[in-house]
């Protein structure tokens, strides 16, 4: 905390020795009318490998007043999109999510009875003819074949 109240304390009276340097007062035809181009920086001092650069404006009072205007006005505009933007992200943290399913049922119903899961069922033997078994017994299928009554079919 103390270090950035030295540093801003630091850069304000950097920036009160040059405006009240006598080259900054020197006026458009003084010593301190040109800019200089030092690499990708601009400064009012010359600087090792550096370039002069022409900064005149040349645009007339009204012009200048003009765009000033515009300026202001673009700002105005930003300003209020940027309280419309804050009141609609305010609305929007105000609103509940919204609902997919509908709300549970109103508890004046009676709870449901818990019901007992009925054992399962068991296999029950197969039941039987008389003489049969479930014991395998190997036939003759020609002698089947002899000993089978036909039917009669009536003939007309």
């Amino acid at each position: 905390m103390r270090t950035r109240h030295r540093a801003a304390h630091t850069i304000a009276s950097l920036l009160i020795a040059a405006c009240a340097h006598p080259a900054g007062a020197a006026g458009p035809n003084g010593l301190g009318s040109h800019t200089w181009r030092c690499g990708s920086s601009y400064s009012d001092h010359p600087c090792p490998g550096g370039r002069p650069v022409s900064v005149d404006d040349t645009r007339s009072s009204a012009d200048r007043q003009a765009q000033d205007r515009r300026t202001r006005d673009a700002q105005r505009q930003a300003d209020a999109m940027a309280r419309e933007r804050r009141a609609l992200e305010h609305e929007a943290a105000r609103q509940r999510p919204a609902l997919i399913a509908p709300p549970p049922a109103p508890a004046t119903k009676p709870a449901p009875r818990e019901t007992v899961a009925k054992p399962p069922k068991t296999h029950k033997p197969k039941k039987h003819a008389k003489g049969d078994t479930d014991a395998f017994t190997a036939r003759d299928p020609s002698a089947a074949a002899a000993g089978s009554k036909r039917k009669k079919t009536k003939t007309d």
